[in-house]
């Protein structure tokens, strides 16, 4: 035996560093004593599956324990045998997703030929375990009423969890949106999604859910909001984990159509405003399942020891989804350069004025003068804006309230388009009680075709034409008992996900036609690619393209042995990891703003510019580029071998003891293409090319330092940044129970987290070419840029050959720390779990998290503190004395060719106090670990399991949410705190499956019969219901808060000044700083949604914030239950039903008030409004089978032997 358990433990140090080592199954554990409460030793037990007998089997140890791991979630029945002790038959035993339960057995004497016959309460308390797991079983799996059939929506029902995707996005292919929840207080779309145990994560384009699955295979659904065992990681909140179903003894098939209707719907919000019609929306989400098990003759026999069961699943989707498209385009007269009805909203005229003709200032800036009638010449106007405007469709709507001719002034009804379709097969075979194992692929194509700028599969479109998804998902899994102490379980995974979007009627375009050189097109990395041309306040044309693909590997060898008491586990978990990028980025990038056609160039006025007349005088802003792109080929191990001892100490207290380690390696790049953070102290070899005039006026550039580093080059690591070999996690949790009604329950462990590998930098590998558009600090401008933007060429990658001149006067940079390590958290929660009834518990718990270094980001390139309190107005400074001009030292240097240092005879004088002036921005620093999270919280549960026709989950969370994160003072490392975005103090939630009480075996109807009968039997209520507190909302960058003391005037105590601004629609006011040193007050918010607490102080290291108000979502419905069934029901039955939603959710919807202005707070990402927008949705649905039901009003045919009836009911209103 000792031999054997050696043996297996050296194939899993060697094998068992593949794993994904969640596991999803029950296990049933506890103690057989006889009525005295002796231990009874080798009892023998058995669990049997009761959808396809599937076996597992155990003997008590010399004190009575006993454990049965491995178990798949649904029905047993327990049966105890033990020589001169009664049979002990336990029924309807329900194991849920990943549970512990405890079960301890009284034997009576006898004789083994009698028994006792025990029915199983569907509550029980968790005795054995100090995790804390919500579950969703596969009763309301089927029952609620879910937004477009996604299981995952599910984990909105649970305490301490929060989903802070878009409403809109719910949908089965809506990968990304779904991925965001936060739960006890862990940052979102930090989680780890598993299915059948396996990682179902999408790594490249943050941590998404790889695969969603079809409800009707799901079993059951669950979140670890606290896991004491150490078989869990890499999270930094939960652990999300969906089970599918197996074929059972029987054979079985179903099909359904869920569709949406116009009559069905409410109309939308965008609609509604302009009078417009409810959208002609049609949706259609139609499929089949079958199961049962594989007869094979001489092979494969009913009753045979080798059994083979299988599902299959499919499910298609079609939708047509309206969208009201609001473009912002110019009037036909603007196209030729009238812009004499250009005006304001309220009236007023806007002016357009021209930047080669100007007069100076007293200091020397220019004052443009305006174009006469507001009128540019004709032959001003620049060829190549002349072609592209020709791609831009006419207007054919004016908005009121908004600017002349370039808001809101095409609008159209249109339909997106979305193909979906999702497939599963799964086969489980059981060979006897010793071995059995699963295979599963899972495998779903989504094809998007929407339009957003009112272009529709044409050149210039910047929709996703098409927007695709693909999944494709496999695993395998292997249980073998080796002896009844001993058990080996191995599984071994992979899945694939790719996302891609581009707009396909941008390719294959001739750029020469727009006018722009062929000397230039011929250089482009994608010399036949419409470009991306935006232009502010205007619709932008065209977009680049984008693929994201994941590989995920995995293999698991794990052991359990039963020792006595102690229940131990060891395994490991190893994935490795490809993420591929291959976004293109913007291969020609245009950029138009109204800061060549305003009065002053280095401040704005609402009466002066406009953008597309910049654009059509051949003018960009510097902001514009073209990318030479890189697609690159990240690869990660991932090892984390991990030990649990579940610990029997008496019959009331059982200790959870674990500790695993991770070894998150750094990513890499296949190829050596990619940076490892900044040398801030290497000696940069642009100094052997700066004149000696130039050294002599700046005397710190004959030492000027810091360049980039290459990961794999000059003895360099070729990993990202260092390896974190401190991450060992401890787990501790206790369960003790009082008495049978009772248990207090506590654990604390550390988790380290699922790192954002979205810092990577690629610089010198893929490279940009800044457009050089002025030579004196956007004071002129260079004329006519627009027909040959790039006239020295554009440049290519160079790799690492450039060493740290790299990337030197470019703009955008950033890099990741060297210094990087995984971000931990501390989990904590203590409570107690009483059973109020047979069917009913209630659970008091304080749950905490502590997260420590999580990813942050701090400016890198800022010049010092004295240097900037020059700069600030409130520090007695002024912004004129930074924006003045200096000569530029750089001109003509060969390593800033391509860039505007290269030309620019000045530069700024904040740019020449900058640390390593040589790099144009801020230098962002990523992959700090400096930021923090604190989680403090009371949440009640109530749970209900189905009795007295009820199945009901309620529960109440109170919670604080703090974070540090970002810099109030990046130079001085003075971090900002406050509340976190996500905090919402109170929580409630509730939701229900109720059986109404008519008809058969039930309260009232039971004795009617025939027709009558079965009308009125077989109902059934769910809802779904949830209110939460409002979140922060922060104010916006670059302002004075009124309270700070500091503001000239007297601030918020002051007797005049800014106080007087505090006006009605302008609640609360900021005050922004110009460019000339003046303030001014800036309206920001209505107040109609949102609240600010006047207490709040603006301190040097806060964070200022609103508060939204408060939130509610309900859903709801009544239907027939798969449950109850009229005598004689055939396999196959069919229903038809409606669902029907309804949202109303207080949110920032402002309209702007009569002087005020259209500077308010704007409304939320216009995806996300439209999806909180929608407030009544119905979907009727048809279905053959095993029924899936929600909403109202409710119809079902059901099929029987005799015929069809009919049954009808309506709920609500």
């Amino acid at each position: 035996m000792r031999k054997r358990l050696v043996s297996v433990l050296v194939v899993l140090f060697l094998g068992a560093l593949w794993a994904p080592a969640q596991e999803f199954r029950a296990t049933i554990s506890g103690r057989v004593f006889d009525a005295s409460g002796g231990a009874v030793p080798n009892a023998k037990l058995q669990a049997v599956n009761v959808a396809n007998n599937e076996t597992s089997t155990a003997t008590t140890d010399s004190a009575g324990t006993y454990t049965i791991p491995f178990l798949r979630p649904g029905q047993y029945k327990l049966t105890v045998t033990a020589a001169g002790f009664k049979q002990y038959n336990r029924e309807n035993l329900t194991l849920e997703v990943g549970r512990v339960v405890g079960i301890d057995i009284s034997l009576e004497v006898g004789a083994v030929t009698e028994s006792i016959n025990v029915t199983a309460e569907a509550a029980s308390l968790e005795t054995q375990t100090a995790s804390r797991v919500a579950t969703i079983n596969t009763t309301q799996v089927a029952e609620m009423p879910l937004n477009s059939r996604n299981p995952y929506i599910l984990g909105s029902m649970m305490s301490g969890v929060t989903f802070r995707g878009a409403a809109i996005w719910q949908r089965p292919f809506d990968n990304g949106a779904i991925a965001e929840w936060s739960v006890n207080g862990g940052r979102q779309s930090n989680n780890e999604f598993l299915m059948d145990g396996a990682p179902n994560n999408g790594q490249a384009g943050g941590n998404n859910i790889a695969y969603v699955p079809i409800v009707d295979a799901v079993q059951e659904f669950s979140v670890q909001q606290n896991s004491y065992d150490a078989q869990y990681g890499k999270t930094g909140g939960g652990v999300f984990n969906v089970v599918l179903k197996s074929g059972t003894n029987q054979f079985h098939a179903t099909g359904w159509e869920f569709m949406r209707r116009r009559p069905l719907d409410a109309n939308t919000f965008q609609s509604n405003s302009t009078g417009g019609k409810r959208p002609d929306h049609t949706l259609d989400q139609y499929g089949f399942q079958v199961e049962g098990p594989v007869y094979l003759p001489k092979l494969l026999k009913k009753d045979g020891t080798v059994k083979l069961f299988y599902l299959g699943s499919f499910e298609n989707y079609r939708e047509k989804w309206p969208q009201f498209l609001q473009s912002s385009y110019p009037e036909p007269e603007m196209r030729n350069g009238d812009f004499s009805k250009l005006a304001q909203g309220n009236g007023q005229p806007i002016t357009i004025y021209n930047p080669f003709n100007a007069t100076t200032d007293a200091n020397g800036n220019p004052v443009r003068t305006p174009f006469p009638g507001n009128m540019i010449p004709a032959s001003m106007i620049n060829p190549v804006a002349k072609a592209v405007t020709a791609f831009m469709p006419l207007p054919n709507a004016k908005t009121a309230g908004v600017n002349y001719s370039n808001t809101n002034n095409l609008n159209r009804e249109y339909a997106a388009k979305d193909k979906f379709y999702n497939l599963i097969l799964k086969f489980d075979w059981n060979f006897g009680d010793k071995h059995r194992a699963f295979f599963r692929h899972a495998s779903n194509d989504r094809t998007e075709d929407r339009a957003v700028n009112n272009i529709d599969n044409k050149p210039g479109t910047n929709g996703q034409q098409p927007f695709q998804r693909i999944n494709d998902a496999y695993v395998a899994d292997w249980v073998s008992t080796l002896s009844p102490t001993l058990i080996l379980n191995v599984r071994g995974s992979y899945n694939r996900f790719i996302e891609t979007g581009r707009g396909q009627a941008n390719t294959g375009f001739d750029l020469t036609s727009l006018g722009l050189p062929s000397s230039l097109v011929s250089r482009l990395p994608s010399p036949t690619y419409f470009g991306e041309w935006t232009f502010d306040g205007y619709t932008t044309l065209g977009r680049y393209q984008s693929i994201n693909i994941t590989n995920n590997y995995g293999i698991m060898s794990n052991v359990t042995k039963i020792l006595g008491s102690h229940t131990m586990k060891f395994g490991a978990d190893l994935r490795r990891i490809h993420y591929i990028t291959q976004n293109s980025g913007s291969i020609l990038y245009f950029r138009a703003t109204r800061n060549w056609t305003q009065r002053l160039y280095n401040q704005g006025e609402a009466n002066a510019g406009d953008s597309y007349a910049s654009f059509l005088l051949g003018l960009q802003n510097d902001a514009a580029y073209s990318n030479y792109p890189l697609y690159p080929f990240f690869q990660q191990w991932y090892v984390a071998p991990y030990f649990q001892d579940d610990w029997k100490v008496s019959r009331h207290l059982t200790i959870n003891l674990g500790l695993r380690w991770d070894y998150n390696a750094a990513p890499q790049e296949k190829y050596n293409r990619m940076n490892r953070g900044f040398d801030s102290a290497v000696a940069s070899p642009i100094v052997s090319q700066i004149p000696a005039s130039m050294i002599a006026a700046y005397p710190q550039l004959s030492t000027l330092k810091g360049g980039f580093r290459f990961a794999g080059a000059n003895g360099v690591s070729r990993l990202a940044s260092n390896t974190d070999l401190n991450n060992w996690q401890p787990r501790f949790g206790a369960a003790y129970q009082i008495n049978n009604k009772l248990v207090m329950r506590g654990g604390w462990g550390i988790y380290s987290m699922n790192p954002n590998n979205d810092y990577l930098q690629t610089a010198g590998f893929a490279t940009t070419t800044p457009m050089v558009v002025s030579n004196d600090g956007n004071r002129t401008p260079i004329a006519n840029v627009l027909s040959n933007p790039y006239p020295s060429g554009i440049n290519t990658p160079t790799g690492s050959s450039l060493g740290a001149a790299t990337f030197v006067g470019r703009n955008n940079n950033w890099f990741n720390g060297e210094k990087f390590r995984t971000p931990y958290v501390h989990q904590f929660s203590y409570g107690f779990q009483y059973q109020m009834s047979a069917t009913s518990t209630l659970d008091f718990s304080y749950v905490g998290s502590r997260t420590i270094g999580a990813n942050d980001q701090k400016n890198f390139n800022i010049p010092s503190r004295d240097f900037r309190r020059k700069c600030n107005l409130q520090e007695g400074g002024s912004p004129v004395f930074c924006d003045s001009a200096v000569t530029n030292p750089f001109k003509g240097l060969p390593a800033f060719v391509g860039t505007g240092y290269y030309t620019a005879n000045t530069v700024s004088q904040y740019q020449m106090n900058r640390p390593f002036p040589q790099f144009n921005g801020d230098l962002l620093e990523q992959g700090r670990n400096t930021s923090r999270i604190w989680y403090n919280s009371l949440q009640i549960n109530y749970n209900r399991r189905m009795g007295r026709n009820l199945t009901l989950m309620a529960n109440y969370t109170w919670s604080k949410m703090m974070e540090r994160w970002g810099y109030n003072d990046a130079f001085a490392d003075v971090n900002q705190q406050g509340l976190y975005f996500n905090d919402r103090a109170h929580i409630f939630k509730f939701n229900t499956v109720y059986q109404l009480p008519f008809g058969q075996s039930q309260k009232w109807g039971n004795s009617t019969n025939g027709f009558v009968s079965r009308l009125i039997s077989g109902w059934q209520f769910t809802t779904y219901y949830n209110n939460s507190s409002g979140e922060p909302n922060d104010l916006p960058g670059n302002v004075i808060m009124l309270k700070d003391p500091r503001t000239p005037g007297g601030g918020w105590d002051g007797t005049t000044n800014w106080k007087a601004h505090q006006v009605t629609g302008w609640n609360p006011c900021v005050l922004r700083q110009q460019n000339d040193g003046s303030i001014a007050p800036q309206p920001y918010l209505h107040p109609v949604a949102l609240r600010a607490d006047p207490q709040a102080p603006c301190v040097h290291h806060g964070r200022i914030s609103q508060q939204d108000d408060k939130r509610h979502r309900t859903s709801q419905g009544a239907v027939p239950p798969g449950g109850l069934q009229p005598p004689e029901p055939q396999l196959l039955r069919a229903q038809q039903r409606v669902h029907h939603r309804s949202e109303r959710l207080q949110l920032r919807l402002h309209v702007p008030e009569p002087g005020v202005g259209s500077e308010w707070l704007p409304a939320p990402d216009p995806d996300r409004a439209q999806g909180l927008l929608v407030e009544r949705a119905r979907s009727i649905a048809g279905k053959e089978g095993r029924p899936h039901r929600a909403a109202l009003p409710a119809f079902q045919f059901t099929r029987f032997r005799r015929g069809w009836r009919l049954r009808a009911a309506t709920f609500g209103g």
